[in-house]
């Protein structure tokens, strides 16, 4: 089924997110609080007031209605910690514990407990550590059609029919969609975010092990069939990668797609060498009929003195075995786009004739 997305608005189901919030994450979340008001007396009032500490501590300072129902604490005694400063209402049926620091984390986890829902798309991300995404505004969510979700102006709701107990997980104490389903997610918002972004992070997903082709594989198969949005361009991205291969940072892929829009030939990408069966080096970028080798420097990764001698001994060793080493910076491949091409292009016409 197609994905739809609603960006909607309520008046205080999130009141706390419209001031600023703190940087810290989830694990950083501690409620360092007295609970007890000088009116209480008695066990019940401490009972109470050590289920809501415990119940909060477990929601980054946050507890719900149906929490303080499951708990037996009736509409009275909550009205009571109310006035005194000690539960601060968030929403019509959310509460946040005086003292607990507002979070980002806090925000999110509010939206889902408000919606039923899970955090995703590019709030999934953030929480996943997938791509350079933040938590801050707005809050995407995604919540079952069944579901009855509320409204916030601060998050989008995407409702779907299609989300299994497999699409779901938590992350940082928040209810999030699978890495799997955050990359489907992104993919729905091409070209919100560029095709070639979501290839970048889909590649460094699996780099980094929190996906592999054949899980994504089948899940675009299994998510085909119910013609969800982002089904065209996730396909894109997997079958770039049985074309070229993987690259494994945003400078490769933009050099690829450089590449790419002016007319030449596709290399390998992160392609390994071999002579007389001994491993030479792990490329970039490879033309094998050519015996082109294409290098992109970021200028972390190649900075250090070690490094820059590193690089130099790799590059001798692949021009003995017979290789041309073409070599690129930063500054080249975003700035001199015109001299990578021409380089390019000749060493292709140059070695192809031989």
């Amino acid at each position: 089924m197609r994905s739809q997305m609603h960006a909607k608005s309520e008046g205080d189901d999130f009141a706390c997110t419209s001031e600023p919030y703190g940087q810290s994450g989830a694990r950083e979340t501690k409620v360092a609080v007295s609970v007890r008001g000088p009116e209480d007396h008695g066990g019940m009032d401490i009972g109470i007031d050590r289920s809501i500490a415990e119940r909060t501590q477990r929601q980054l300072g946050l507890i719900t209605r149906t929490d303080l129902d499951a708990l037996g604490i009736n509409g009275s005694h909550v009205q009571r910690r109310i006035d005194r400063g000690i539960l601060v209402p968030v929403g019509r049926r959310h509460y946040r514990l005086a003292g607990a620091p507002r979070t980002r984390h806090q925000a999110v986890l509010a939206a889902c407990l408000a919606t039923g829902g899970w955090a995703s798309h590019r709030t999934a991300a953030a929480l996943h550590g997938l791509g350079r995404f933040s938590l801050g505004e707005p809050i995407e969510l995604t919540v079952r059609e069944r579901t009855r979700s509320k409204r916030s102006r601060l998050a989008l709701v995407h409702v779907t029919t299609t989300l299994t107990d497999d699409d779901v997980t938590v992350v940082d104490g928040i209810p999030t969609v699978t890495v799997a389903r955050a990359l489907f997610g992104l993919a729905s918002l091409v070209p919100q975010i560029s095709q070639r972004q979501l290839g970048t992070i889909i590649d460094v997903a699996i780099r980094d092990g929190q996906a592999s082709d054949r899980w994504l594989w089948w899940r675009l198969e299994e998510l085909r069939r119910s013609g969800r949005n982002g089904v065209s361009a996730f396909e894109r991205a997997l079958l770039e990668r049985i074309e070229v291969g993987a690259t494994e940072s945003w400078l490769e892929r933009e050099t690829l797609e450089l590449i790419r829009s002016a007319g030449l030939p596709l290399p390998q990408c992160q392609r390994k060498i071999r002579t007389r069966g001994a491993f030479v080096a792990r490329v970039d970028f490879l033309y094998e009929h050519a015996r082109i080798v294409i290098e992109v420097d970021g200028h972390r990764s190649h900075s250090t003195r070690e490094q820059l001698a590193a690089d130099a001994a790799r590059a001798n060793e692949l021009q003995l075995a017979g290789y041309v080493v073409l070599r690129f910076t930063y500054d080249d491949v975003v700035r001199r786009r015109d001299h990578v091409i021409a380089t390019i292009r000749a060493a292709l016409a140059s070695n192809t004739r031989h």
